[in-house]
């Protein structure tokens, strides 16, 4: 009996969109969550689900910080590989039922990232909008658009400058770059930006 009851409880498991993610009304921890699904685990069904539950507390609550960072979640969701594997499914079912086409998920990428650089920009926050430009940049070069990639990259870069003039003692993570400014030249040549 017990051994028909843990194998029922794998199947219900198994079956469940989110399986193995707790349950929260946390809207931070549906996006990190979120992350770890489509990200580490590829299972972008469960993942969307948690962000745009997130996007709809954030904006009951008014919270915009946390709107600005679920709006780049869904914008990196809907280019990353996860999606991509599931081609198929999404080909036929859209995003965000259905309000966005497969084909169309690099410019509604590109849409949540702005809502989220609107936020950042009315707050003045140069560190985020350094990071919403730059995922600007990763969206627009998996697009193949080589032109507003590298435009994006530069004011990326141009947010940058402008943190660090507000905060020159800020330490920054650049994954062995010695500046932001070499790490945009490394993206820029990667994606053969015009000099």
């Amino acid at each position: 009996m017990r051994n028909v009851i843990v194998f029922l409880t794998i199947i219900s498991l198994a079956g469940c969109a989110a399986a193995l993610v707790p349950h929260t009304n946390d809207p931070e921890q549906k996006v990190t969550d979120a992350y770890w699904l489509f990200d580490t685990k590829q299972r972008p069904l469960p993942a969307q689900k948690l962000i745009l539950e997130a996007i709809e507390i954030y904006q009951e609550k008014g919270n915009d910080s946390g709107l600005a960072e679920a709006y780049i979640a869904y914008a990196i969701f809907l280019r990353s590989y996860a999606v991509e594997r599931y081609t198929e499914h999404y080909e036929t079912t859209g995003f965000n039922n259905g309000a966005i086409l497969f084909k169309d998920r690099f410019n509604a990428s590109i849409t949540y990232l702005d809502k989220s650089r609107a936020i950042y920009e009315e707050k003045q926050e140069f560190d985020n909008l350094t990071n919403t430009y730059l995922h600007m940049g990763f969206t627009y070069i998996i697009d193949k658009n080589v032109p507003k990639s590298c435009e994006m990259y530069i004011k990326s870069l141009e947010m940058n400058t402008l943190f660090r003039s507000n905060y020159p003692d800020a330490k920054l993570n650049l994954g062995g770059f010695k500046s932001y400014k070499d790490f945009i030249d490394y993206k820029m040549k990667q994606a053969e930006c015009p000099v």
